[in-house]
C-alpha cells in the first residue's frame, strides 16, 4: 500500500483542497438559509400567538370601565381593580407571556397618535424569582405617558390587531417582541388597546432547539460530505475499490428506488386520507336548514388547506326554536379540524342526551346562550392545547315571537339588514374572551327583536382579514358597504356578492385563513 492510500485526505492537493472547502461552504450556506425561514416561521407563531392573546384579552374588557380610569388615584376604583384581575389571570395562563397592560392615546392638546398613556397594567410581580421587585417588574401609573414613535405597529393597533414584525430593546423592559389588539366602544370606536409582550429570552429559548439541531445536521453533513470526497479520490487509486463501490452504489440507488417508491404511495394514501377527512369535515355543515316555512338559510365555506377550523350549525331545539352558531378555531388545517371536529361533537353529544334528569338538564342548557358559551369554554380548557383557542356565537331564536337570543365569545359581530327600510346594524353585542382560555368565565346575554324581512350575516375573521397583493385586508368597512348595497337580494346572492368581492381584492393572494358565512332571512 502507498502512502499516499494510507493517508486519504491528507494526500490531497490544493486543488482538490478548494473543491472540498467550497463543498462545505455550499452546506453551511443551505442549511443557514432554512435556518432562516425556520426562525421566520416561528416568529411568525410567535407573534400569531402575542396578537390572538391581545385580540381575546380585549374582547373581555368593557370599555365603559376603561373610560372611568385616568389618573393614579382611580387605582382604587372597583373599574381599575376588575381590569388588573383580568389581566393577572390571562397573563398567569399564558407562560410566554412577559407583560399585558392597556393604553390610550394621550388626550393633552399639543398630543400626536405616537403619544401613548399607560391605563391598566399588570399586578407588581416577582418574575424572576430574586425576591425583588424590580423596575422591569414593576406597574404603571394611569397616565403614565409612553413614547410610541418607534413603535409602529403599536400606533397601527388602535385601527386593527397587529404585531411587531421583529424583537425590539424598550428601556427599562428587556428586548421584547408585542402583539396589539384594539379595545372598541358599543359603537365600535376604539377607546385603547391591549399589549401583550413576549419577551427576547423566551423566544430564544425557542429557537435555541433549532439552532442545536441545524448545528448536529450540518456538522454531519459536513462528516458526510468529506467522507465521500475521501472515497470518490481514493477510487481513482484502486480499480478493484472503485468497483466494489460502484456496485454498493448501484444497490443504495436501488434501495434508494424502492424508497421512493413506497414513500410515494404513502403521499398518495395520505392525500387520500385528507380528502375523505375534508368530506367528513364537510359532512358537519348543514345540508338542510329547519323551518324553512319561517327561515331561510344559505352558506359558504372556503379552507385555506384541504382542512380548516371554522364550523357552524342551525338545528331545531324544539318546534318554536332554532339554534344558530358558529366558530373559528385559531390556526388552521389538520390541528384546527381536530378541534372543530371536537366542538361539533361537543354540541351534538348534548343534543342527542337520551331523555333522563341529566339528559333533560343538558339540553335545556342548550336554549341558553350564555351557558353554553360557559360550558363549552370550562370543557375545552381541558381538551384544547394551551397555545389553541376557538371564538364563537351561539344563538337561539323563536320563532314564533321572532326574539333571538345571543351570546359571544370573541367572534367577529353579526349584521343586519332590514330591506324594507335599507337599515344596517352591526350588532356590537357585549363580549366575553375566546373559548379554551380563561377557565370559569362568564358570557354576557343579549336580546334582539328581529323582523320578518330581516337578513342577519354571521362570517369568520378570515373574511375580513383577506389579504391583498398589496397587504391590505379586505376589512369590516368593505363588508358593511357591500351588505348595505345588496342587501335586499336573495341570500344566496348577497353571499355571491360578497365571495366575488373578496375574491377580486385578495387578486390571485393565497388564502391565509379560513373563511366562513351564514345568512338567515326571516319570512
Amino acid at each position: 500500500m502507498s502512502i499516499k492510500r494510507s493517508v486519504g485526505l491528507a494526500g490531497l492537493t490544493p486543488q482538490r483542497w478548494l473543491g472540498v472547502g467550497l463543498v462545505w461552504l455550499g452546506i453551511i450556506a443551505v442549511f443557514c438559509g432554512l435556518y432562516v425561514v425556520a426562525r421566520g416561521v416561528v416568529l411568525d407563531e410567535i407573534r400569531h400567538h402575542a396578537k390572538g392573546v391581545a385580540i381575546a384579552v380585549a374582547a373581555g374588557i368593557d370599555a365603559e370601565d376603561l373610560n372611568r380610569i385616568h389618573t393614579p388615584e382611580d387605582m382604587e376604583t372597583p373599574e381599575f381593580k376588575r381590569i388588573q384581575a383580568f389581566l393577572d389571570r390571562v397573563s398567569k395562563q399564558n407562560v410566554d407571556v412577559q407583560y399585558i397592560y392597556t393604553m390610550r392615546r394621550s388626550l393633552q392638546p399639543d398630543a400626536t397618535i405616537t403619544d401613548y398613556v399607560f391605563i391598566v397594567d399588570e399586578s407588581p410581580r416577582d418574575r424572576d424569582g430574586d425576591g425583588i421587585i424590580s423596575e422591569e417588574e414593576m406597574s404603571e401609573e394611569p397616565g403614565e405617558p409612553y413614547d410610541a414613535s418607534s413603535w409602529p405597529k403599536l400606533v397601527e393597533a388602535w385601527y386593527r390587531p397587529t404585531a411587531d414584525p421583529r424583537i425590539q430593546p424598550d428601556p427599562p423592559y428587556p428586548d421584547l417582541i408585542s402583539g396589539y389588539a384594539p379595545i372598541r366602544d358599543a359603537e365600535g370606536q376604539t377607546v385603547g388597546i391591549v399589549g401583550v409582550d413576549i419577551i427576547a429570552e423566551t423566544v430564544y429559548g425557542k429557537l435555541f432547539g433549532i439552532q442545536a439541531a441545524f448545528a448536529v445536521v450540518v456538522l454531519l453533513f459536513i462528516v458526510l460530505i468529506t467522507k465521500v470526497v475521501s472515497l470518490h479520490y481514493r477510487q481513482q487509486e484502486s480499480f478493484e475499490k472503485a468497483t466494489q463501490l460502484g456496485i454498493e452504489l448501484a444497490e443504495r440507488n436501488e434501495l434508494l428506488k424502492v424508497t421512493n417508491e413506497e414513500l410515494a404511495e404513502h403521499n398518495r394514501r395520505m392525500e387520500q386520507d385528507l380528502k375523505l377527512a375534508q368530506s367528513v369535515q364537510l359532512g358537519f355543515l348543514p345540508n338542510e336548514f329547519p323551518r324553512q316555512d319561517r327561515l331561510q338559510f344559505d352558506k359558504f365555506y372556503l379552507t385555506s388547506d384541504l382542512l380548516g377550523g371554522d364550523l357552524f350549525d342551525v338545528f331545531s331545539l324544539d318546534h318554536d326554536h332554532v339554534a344558530i352558531y358558529m366558530a373559528d378555531v385559531s390556526g388552521h388545517g389538520v390541528s384546527a379540524a381536530l378541534i372543530s371536529g371536537l366542538l361539533k361533537m361537543a354540541v351534538a353529544s348534548v343534543r342527542g342526551q337520551r331523555s333522563s334528569s341529566m339528559g333533560d338538564a343538558l339540553r335545556s342548557a342548550l336554549y341558553e346562550p350564555d351557558r353554553v358559551l360557559h360550558s363549552l369554554n370550562d370543557m375545552l380548557l381541558k381538551e384544547i392545547p394551551e397555545c389553541d383557542f376557538i371564538t364563537m356565537i351561539y344563538a337561539v331564536l323563536d320563532v314564533k315571537s321572532n326574539h333571538l337570543r345571543i351570546a359571544n365569545a370573541g367572534h367577529p359581530f353579526p349584521i343586519c339588514y332590514q330591506p324594507s327600510t335599507r337599515d344596517l346594524e352591526l350588532w356590537t353585542i357585549p363580549s366575553g374572551p375566546a373559548l379554551g382560555l380563561i377557565d370559569d368565565q362568564d358570557y354576557p346575554l343579549s336580546d334582539k327583536e328581529l323582523k320578518t324581512g330581516n337578513r342577519i350575516l354571521f362570517y369568520t375573521d378570515g373574511l375580513t382579514e383577506a389579504m391583498s397583493r398589496e397587504n391590505e385586508e379586505f376589512g369590516e368597512e368593505r363588508l358593511l358597504t357591500l351588505v348595505k348595497e345588496n342587501g335586499q337580494l336573495e341570500p344566496m346572492a348577497i353571499l355571491d356578492v360578497i365571495r366575488t368581492a373578496v375574491y377580486a381584492h385578495r387578486n390571485g393572494e393565497p388564502v391565509s385563513d379560513d373563511f366562513s358565512m351564514l345568512i338567515a332571512e326571516i319570512r
